[in-house]
C-alpha cells in the first residue's frame, strides 16, 4: 500500500511574533496583539502544497491552558473568513476583531484554531491527520502589565521551579537558566495567564536554604531573581 503523507498536528504556543509552518501550511504572524485602541488584527495564512486545502478557523476564550479541551468558545472574537478553501501556492488574510472594546482592567486571552478540513479521498488507501494551528490572541488594556513571582521547591518528589503571574497582563517565557548551588536550564517555553501560575521539574538535587539566581528571557525583557529554595 502506497504510504501518503501525513500532515503534522501543530500546536503555535509560544512563539514569537513572526512566521511559521505547520505541514503545508504558513502562518505569519504567530499572535494577534489587539488593545482599547487596536480591536481588530491580521493574520494570513499560505498553502505551499500542491494540492488545495480546506479551512476552518474558529474563535475561543483562553481562561486556562492553550490545550483544546480547555479552551471554551466565545462571540468576542470574530474571525472572516470562517472557512475557505485555499489554492496551491495562494494565500488568505483572515480578519481578527473583537466585537467590542475590551473595557476590563486585565487582559483578556482568547485562541484562534486554524484547522484543515479532511474531505472524502484526501488520502486513498493510507491515513492523513488533520492540520491544527492554536494562535493566541491578546486584547491588553493600557497599563495592564505581567508581575512573575518566582520559587524554588525542594521535597521529596523532587526539585521544581515555579511562576506566579500576580499581573494583570500575560507572562512569555522563553528560556531560563539556574546557577548556583547547581546549574540548570529550561528550554521548555510557556504563556502564563494573568492569575494563573506555570512549574518546571528540575533534574537537579537541592537542599533547601541552598541559593540559585534565575535568569529568563520573557515579554517584560531579561529577568536576573536571586532565588533560595524553599522546603515543600
Amino acid at each position: 500500500m502506497r504510504r501518503h503523507r501525513l500532515l503534522l498536528a501543530g500546536l503555535l504556543a509560544v512563539l514569537p511574533p513572526g512566521e511559521a509552518a505547520g505541514g503545508n501550511l504558513t502562518v505569519s504572524p504567530t499572535r494577534v496583539e489587539l488593545g482599547s485602541d487596536r480591536t481588530a488584527g491580521v493574520v494570513t495564512l499560505v498553502n505551499n502544497d500542491s494540492a488545495p486545502s480546506l479551512v476552518q478557523v474558529e474563535t475561543f476564550a483562553w481562561p486556562r491552558t492553550p490545550a483544546t479541551a480547555d479552551l471554551e468558545p466565545t462571540r468576542e472574537l470574530m474571525a472572516v473568513p470562517p472557512v475557505f478553501e485555499l489554492q496551491p501556492g495562494a494565500r488568505q488574510v483572515i480578519r481578527v476583531a473583537l466585537r467590542a472594546p475590551h473595557a476590563g482592567p486585565a487582559e483578556a486571552a482568547y485562541r484562534l484554531l486554524i484547522s484543515e478540513v479532511p474531505r472524502p479521498g484526501d488520502a486513498p488507501g493510507g491515513v492523513r491527520f488533520a492540520l491544527r494551528l492554536s494562535l493566541p490572541v491578546f486584547a491588553t488594556p493600557p497599563g495592564a502589565r505581567a508581575q512573575p513571582e518566582w520559587r524554588i521547591v525542594a521535597g521529596p518528589a523532587g526539585s521544581r521551579l515555579e511562576v506566579a503571574n500576580t499581573g494583570t497582563a500575560h507572562l512569555q517565557v522563553q528560556r531560563i537558566r539556574l546557577s548556583g548551588a547547581a546549574d540548570a536550564t529550561i528550554a521548555q517555553p510557556a504563556y502564563v495567564l494573568p492569575g494563573r501560575s506555570q512549574s518546571w521539574p528540575l533534574e537537579v538535587s537541592l537542599r533547601p536554604g541552598s541559593r540559585l539566581d534565575l535568569a529568563a528571557d520573557t515579554n517584560l525583557g531579561p529577568l536576573t531573581v536571586p532565588l533560595d529554595v524553599q522546603g515543600g
